[in-house]
């Protein structure tokens, strides 16, 4: 809906929903990269939606191997990007419109590029570069995580090769900033992300900064407000589940890292190991917690996998090959074929099987077969964006009865979608008006739906009022 208003209204700067109302909890680059996309196929669809997030996930695999390619490993690249390319919840990420896939592309991109930086003092401002653009992507894609993610695997990293100094080192931390390019980095970021805030929030009269920064951030990581909060644990059990088949092997690996002394003289573990870290301790601290916000620390435990794995295969390789192909190439490439295949059966089975009672298109072509446009329709404590984005506009979103009320008794009668226990508290709550059940979404979903809704004709009873059945299609 964002990005299609775009398109419709010519209106960049700020996205709205199709009901009118500005989209405030998210900064705008991801529905511009989806307007983008729709522009060039003619309007706003599943590719474009999708896209943006399928072409990071892609990018984020390539990176790593590139990453280890620039570092003369191709072997550690290869198998990072095999490892999270196969990862269960970062394929299934892959395939949706996730604001956190882009998120996890800039984060990667801006913690590969300082570190590199670092390395290649020759080609430094260049990376340097990719790292601060990369952080002002982030910041427009997802608000101030989009800077404290990288910056908190950097100070990590500088922490763990011994490069942060003490408070007290003024000196140290000037030649730090210096080699960091802070100065005109943090200007750069900066000039690309804060003039939209402020014109945004201006053009809402402050509601940016009280929606966004205070509700969806400050509320969000204090745990204030009616979102569930979880323990400080919550990202451990989540992860094995999600990393899997991987996370299986990260133990594992960790004691053999440790063994072995590759911590020691391996610094892209080292790297890999602080950039998960550092990204689970951040998104630990935060009260309110989803699955989804912990990808951008699958790009650390992956590289973190890649370097032990290339380790070991050249520890072996001289002196038992055959360890090497069965344990270190064979049992990879079966991990990797085996969750390739069991995405391709859950795609084409278990998700097809699942698909009716998830669509919305159906439902609202029977909407609009009821109110064909230019008609409204009413939203009525439904948020259901998916449906309002197939149903098109005009329409409304009404939460109190009172709202209702007063539509229908001044405008005339309303078609309203509503959930099944608001439509039988609506007779009580609403008495002056007749409620004539048309639909129900469960009806053409074999009797179950994830949400189940239903369309009514809503009119006054003072008022003579057109029959539903006039509007049958």
């Amino acid at each position: 809906m964002d990005a299609q208003t775009m398109l419709d209204d010519g209106a960049w700067g700020l996205p709205h929903l199709f009901s009118g109302e500005p989209e405030l909890q998210k900064p705008p680059l991801y529905y511009w990269l989806t307007a983008i996309i729709g522009w060039i196929r003619g309007g706003v669809d599943a590719w474009a939606v999708r896209l943006p997030a399928a072409g990071a996930a892609v990018l984020c695999v390539v990176g790593l191997t590139v990453l280890g390619w620039l570092r003369q490993r191709p072997i550690a690249g290869v198998m990072a990007g095999v490892v999270l390319a196969t990862a269960m919840h970062f394929t299934w990420l892959a395939r949706i419109g996730r604001i956190d896939m882009p998120l996890t592309l800039t984060t990667g991109l801006a913690v590969g590029a300082v570190y590199l930086a670092r390395l290649k003092g020759s080609r430094a401002f260049l990376w340097l570069l990719l790292a601060y653009t990369a952080i002002a992507a982030g910041v427009l894609l997802k608000g101030p995580i989009g800077l404290v993610l990288p910056a908190a695997v950097i100070g990590m990293h500088l922490l763990l090769e011994g490069r942060l100094p003490p408070p007290w080192r003024v000196r140290a931390w000037l030649r730090l900033i210096h080699e960091l390019g802070l100065w005109w980095g943090a200007l750069l970021v900066l000039a690309l992300t804060l003039p939209w805030f402020v014109w945004a929030d201006s053009a809402t009269h402050g509601d940016l900064f009280r929606v966004f920064i205070l509700r969806h951030n400050v509320e969000r990581g204090l745990g204030d407000g009616d979102l569930k909060v979880h323990p400080w644990w919550f990202y451990g059990p989540q992860f094995a589940s999600d990393f899997l088949p991987w996370s299986l092997l990260l133990p594992v690996a960790a004691v053999v890292c440790w063994r072995r002394g590759y911590w020691r003289s391996d610094p892209e573990a080292r790297l890999g190991a602080a950039w998960f870290t550092a990204t689970t301790l951040v998104l630990s601290c935060a009260a309110f917690k989803r699955g989804d916000y912990l990808l951008p620390a699958y790009p650390g435990a992956a590289l973190f996998l890649g370097t032990v794995f290339a380790n070991e295969e050249r520890r072996w390789r001289p002196v038992r090959p055959r360890v090497v192909w069965i344990g270190l190439r064979l049992l990879p490439c079966l991990l990797a074929a085996g969750m390739t295949a069991g995405w391709a059966a859950h795609v084409d089975g278990g998700l097809a099987e699942e698909e009716p009672f998830r669509d919305y298109r159906r439902f609202a072509a029977e909407v609009r077969s009821w109110a064909p446009q230019p008609e409204e329709v009413v939203f009525f404590r439904t948020e259901a964006h998916a449906l309002a984005f197939h149903v098109g506009r005009p329409m409304t979103v009404l939460v109190e009865w009172s709202e209702l009320q007063t539509r229908v008794i001044e405008s005339g009668d309303r078609f309203v979608v509503m959930p099944e226990e608001s439509a039988g508290q609506a007779p009580q709550e609403l008495p002056e008006l007749r409620f004539d059940e048309i639909l129900r979404n469960t009806d053409l979903s074999g009797g179950r739906h994830e949400r189940p809704l239903i369309l009514l004709k809503v009119a006054s009873r003072g008022r003579s009022g057109r029959s539903a059945l006039a509007h049958a299609p």
